[in-house]
């Protein structure tokens, strides 16, 4: 459950829902108005939250990194949606209601409160932070990075840290940890271990190393998990083992 609250824009999608469910029972469209009070709020609570909660696990189970997102919405719309002509006269059972659905209309309808949902969301999903440009007499710029996209990972090794590019090189630099990390902050990406620094988009999935974890990036490259950030890279859904990566 932390895995999915943690997921970017979850909450919106929650409230979104809650607000959804108030502006129907006192809307009662569908002809719903025709319906008590408690009857109508108690049917848009059931079948509204019903579907809340599979949008929350299909978003748990698809969603990895803020890319996923319109794939998984665009799908979803099918997916989660489909069974709506058996869940409506269910949800209007429960209350008392008989009434006969139109599969089709009901599949256009949802289609376009789904469609009008995600364009909401879309335009109110937080925005990445634009990296502030590399300082010509930077670490990263004196080790030839021009842009802090391309830092997929950095290790320290002594007083030396590895950085892991986007393309495959991997040069080692004389530089601090803490003060390679800093030209980072506008990045978005966690410290996994006292000395392993990923960025999220690098993260590809992970493999157990015994009784440990280690996080897998695009190009193979396998990073140590230490105990102490171990909740934080749960919440950010990255221990997930992808089919062919086994253990380490």
């Amino acid at each position: 459950m932390d895995r999915v609250l943690a997921l970017p824009g979850i909450a919106m999608l929650t409230i979104g829902g809650g607000a959804a469910i108030v502006l129907a029972t006192i809307m009662g469209p569908f002809g719903t108005i025709d319906m008590l009070l408690g009857q109508r709020f108690g049917f848009w609570a059931v079948l509204i939250g019903w579907n809340l909660v599979k949008w929350l696990a299909w978003f748990a189970w698809t969603v990895r990194k803020p890319q996923d997102w319109p794939r998984a919405s665009a799908i979803g719309a099918v997916v989660i949606n489909l069974p709506l002509p058996l869940e409506i006269p269910a949800a209007l059972w429960l209350f008392g209601v008989t009434s006969e659905i139109d599969p089709a209309r009901t599949w256009i309808e949802a289609g376009a409160i789904s469609l009008t949902l995600f364009v909401v969301l879309f335009f109110a999903r937080p925005r990445r932070a634009v990296p502030a440009a590399l300082a010509d007499d930077g670490i990263l710029f004196r080790a030839g990075v021009r842009d802090l996209a391309d830092v997929q990972a950095v290790t320290a090794e002594d007083h030396y840290c590895r950085l892991h590019l986007a393309g495959g090189t991997k040069p080692l630099i004389l530089a601090r940890f803490a003060d390679t990390l800093a030209e980072l902050a506008g990045i978005d990406g966690e410290q996994i271990h006292r000395g392993v620094w990923v960025a999220a988009a690098s993260v590809d999935g992970a493999v157990r190393d015994g009784r440990a974890w280690r996080l897998v990036l695009a190009d193979g490259t396998r990073l140590p998990v230490s105990a102490s950030y171990l909740a934080m890279v749960r919440r950010r859904g990255w221990l997930r083992i992808k089919p062919g990566f086994g253990v380490a």
